[in-house]
């Protein structure tokens, strides 16, 4: 009897003790950079060199624990895709720069890395993502013989047929650092290699290829 009377003493303590950190569902806000660029080809063979251009990457993550190990990421955000092209050809400068809008929605399988420290920890992220567009726009600016012209247009007046739609494979990994018990900061790199053709046309294809940079806060509950 005396033991089972220390323990209801005890009991309000143990609610009032953070729960180890791998037990815990983390809430997280992120915001960050999306290096974008595409992979094009054509049957046609006339391919432009495209480069990546730096856009907006913003979410909301809710990560559920499994084990001390593992655990599994689900995430939703705003993302900013696209690629810009240019070229010079008879003394004419031409450069192009295609900005797609999503809404995506990521589920990410969760590796707990060990390392050293307290308040550190490490993961790796992997899993499939859809995005949904919401926007999608071109623009071109050309200089020739001293004279500029630029133009900017949305897709749907362009006329190309295109996917309103993206399916991907998602990796990458990041650090959390504790500030206290309950919050913490996150820094996390994830490359996203889209699957689906976004161009209809017969002779081309154009997918996403999209490496985020993104900083964070992280709120443990439970």
């Amino acid at each position: 009897m005396r033991n089972l009377s220390r323990l209801l003493i005890a009991a309000p303590l143990f609610l009032l003790t953070p729960a180890p950190t791998a037990a815990q569902t983390k809430l997280g806000i992120t915001g960050g950079l999306n290096l974008a660029s595409v992979d094009i080809s054509s049957e046609s063979g006339l391919v432009p060199d495209f480069e990546s251009v730096t856009r907006l990457s913003l979410g909301l993550s809710a990560t559920i624990p499994i084990s001390e190990t593992w655990g599994l990421q689900l995430a939703g955000g705003y993302s900013q895709k696209g690629a810009m092209s240019s070229f010079t050809e008879d003394g004419a400068n031409v450069e192009s720069t295609l900005k797609m809008d999503y809404i995506e929605l990521a589920a990410l399988g969760m590796v707990h890395l060990p390392v050293s420290g307290e308040r550190v920890s490490a993961h790796l992220l992997a899993g499939p993502a859809l995005a949904l567009e919401t926007s999608c726009g071109i623009s071109a600016q050309a200089s020739f013989m001293g004279s500029d012209l630029e133009i900017s247009e949305d897709c749907d007046d362009s006329g190309p047929d295109r996917s309103n739609f993206d399916v991907g494979l998602a990796g990458g990994g990041g650090i959390e650092i504790g500030l206290s018990d309950a919050l913490g900061v996150s820094l996390d790199a994830l490359y996203t290699f889209g699957f689906l053709d976004m161009d209809k046309a017969d002779d081309d294809s154009l997918k996403h290829r999209v490496l985020s940079l993104r900083v964070g806060l992280v709120y443990s509950i439970g």
